[in-house]
């Protein structure tokens, strides 16, 4: 996952309080990954992302798959990530029963002012969740992923370039 969070603001406490969270906008290339699947018709080249951390290293990795993460009542997406590897609004920050899902990785010190009030509104707003473990366990993969191989198999080669 990239430095920063993609979009708009969810409408959340964890923007608002502790501390109020407002993130200076930039327009970034939309990834080419985003374009692999079928819900991407609409995307812009460009889309408004907020920066979270300021590394430029661009480590750590997406929480969760867009996919299936919201259908349980005891999860929430908190802010999607910017990814250049996943699908659009894969999940870069969320709430999984008393987890907190953090997908960005740089320490304190190389987050902008706006990342780190945004972790420090995160820890507080898990915090009420204590005690409430997960109601559901991954014990396979989504449904949804099988249907979005089959879409991408024209695109699979070997290494002689055939398609298989």
């Amino acid at each position: 996952m990239g430095d920063a969070a993609q979009g708009e603001l969810l409408k959340h406490v964890v923007f608002e309080k502790p501390f109020k969270v407002v993130p200076k906008y930039e327009n970034w290339k939309t990834p080419d990954s985003y374009f692999r699947y079928p819900d991407s018709a609409n995307l812009p080249e460009k889309m408004k992302v907020w920066r979270v951390q300021r590394s430029g290293k661009s480590y750590g990795g997406v929480v969760a798959l867009s996919w299936g993460f919201n259908d349980s009542p005891d999860a929430e997406v908190l802010t999607p990530g910017y990814n250049e590897a996943k699908e659009y609004g894969a999940v870069g920050v969320g709430r999984h029963g008393n987890f907190l899902q953090w997908g960005f990785s740089a320490p304190p010190s190389e987050m902008t002012e706006v990342g780190r009030n945004f972790f420090l509104n995160c820890v507080c707003y898990i915090d009420k969740f204590d005690g409430k473990g997960p109601l559901i366990r991954r014990v396979q993969s989504d449904r949804i992923t099988p249907v979005m191989m089959a879409l991408l198999l024209d695109k699979i080669k070997d290494k002689n370039g055939a398609i298989f």
